[in-house]
């Protein structure tokens, strides 16, 4: 692990080094069945090279292809750079207690009593790297999440709503997760969801003050 990210390492054989690696630049490709994403692998050894596991949208294989691009000697006018793909491999995204989390969330939006479980967290004393450990994490699951169509804060399409509820950002609130906030603010339904009150009749804002959780509560009260 690397400051909460999954690092790769690749081992390189003979056949796959060559001589000239000063002048050679190696990337990894991800290919998946809606989203692909290109890494840079940095050297870390003599024939170890590591880069940063890209954030997938989904759990599933994917094909991955080490290539490696060197300056060419072309005509002008041609691309002044060659690629080859040195090697292959299968590589497994695998749903997480995060993703299961954001999901669960997601669903929540709209329903009254979605989010009333999760108040028993309240009763749990967890320690505060915990929480910012779990505040990274999940903010990461919810961008790659696959949001349903229209989906917003309140529910699914967005409507006058005055009824007390408990909505993710009271949940963000509450646990101090301020890049999950972050995310929420960006989402169709934020303006509502920041005035709406719970049925203890306090807002997003007011629960972060109760919670001494100053940097949460000035991006609240913007």
């Amino acid at each position: 692990m690397e400051n909460g990210k999954v690092v790769i390492t690749v081992q390189l054989c003979d056949e796959e080094q060559t001589e000239d690696e000063e002048c050679e630049e190696y990337f990894l490709l991800f290919s998946g069945s809606s989203q692909s994403h290109l890494t840079s692998a940095l050297w870390s050894g003599h024939d170890t090279l590591h880069t940063l596991c890209p954030a997938h949208d989904c759990c599933e294989a994917v094909q991955v292809t080490l290539c490696r691009a060197r300056p060419g000697h072309l005509p002008a006018g041609e691309s002044p750079v060659s690629v080859v793909a040195v090697a292959e491999q299968r590589f497994n995204f695998v749903q997480d207690l995060a993703f299961d989390m954001a999901q669960f969330l997601v669903s929540t939006a709209g329903r009254p009593d979605g989010l009333e479980g999760a108040m028993l967290l309240d009763e749990c004393q967890i320690p505060l790297e915990e929480c910012e450990r779990l505040d990274e994490s999940l903010s990461l699951a919810l961008r790659h999440l696959d949001l349903p169509d229209g989906w917003n804060l309140l529910g699914t399409h967005l409507r006058n709503i005055t009824e007390p509820q408990e909505t993710l950002v009271h949940f963000a609130a509450r646990r101090g997760l301020k890049r999950v906030a972050v995310w929420l603010l960006l989402q169709p339904g934020a303006p509502e969801a920041l005035r709406l009150t719970n049925r203890q009749g306090a807002t997003p804002a007011s629960i972060a003050q109760q919670r001494s959780h100053r940097d949460l509560h000035q991006l609240l009260t913007k």
